[in-house]
């Protein structure tokens, strides 16, 4: 995991509308994106980890991530969507050392550069209590779908349906 800018101590507490407003966006995600994010923003796991987790490429919770963190953003802006991905893609193990030095080139290319990427940093803190609201009773820490009941009732069904057919006929 990369170095971050700012000092780790520093807490943003946003507004409850605010909160409640990035719970609503991440919870629009697809549950799979909810899942990567919520393994690597609550339980603090590398893209590695997690890729080895759900059995995805590191490529793909990349991808994940970046879906998750371009997701909150307020409102389209090409700024905060680069500094969202490059945030994104300092965490990932397939960073090389050429990609590390164009990021450093883009941050020191404009003033405002540097400004989105702490406004990213601030966002992604900002991020905890909606992600814990999302993960409260710790679904996305399972590895593959638990078995609903809804499709239990369904295969109880058509046990029974088989039990009675199979009685029928002797």
């Amino acid at each position: 995991m990369t170095r971050l800018l700012l000092p780790l101590d520093h807490h943003a507490e946003p507004a409850d509308t605010a909160e409640l407003a990035l719970l609503h966006r991440l919870k629009a995600l697809p549950r799979r994106v909810q899942q990567v994010f919520l393994l690597s923003r609550l339980d603090q796991l590398t893209y590695a980890v997690i890729a080895r987790r759900l059995d995805l490429s590191d490529a793909s919770v990349e991808r994940h991530m970046n879906q998750a963190l371009q997701a909150t953003l307020p409102a389209p802006a090409p700024l905060a969507r680069a500094a969202g991905q490059w945030y994104v893609r300092l965490q990932s193990p397939l960073i090389t050392a050429s990609e590390r030095i164009d990021f450093r080139r883009w941050l020191d290319a404009d003033p405002e550069h540097l400004a989105a990427f702490h406004a990213t940093e601030l966002r992604w803190r900002s991020l905890l209590a909606p992600a814990r609201a999302l993960g409260e009773n710790l679904w996305y820490r399972q590895t593959r779908a638990a078995f609903s009941l809804g499709g239990c009732t369904v295969a109880m069904g058509l046990g029974l349906a088989a039990v009675l057919a199979l009685g029928f006929w002797y």
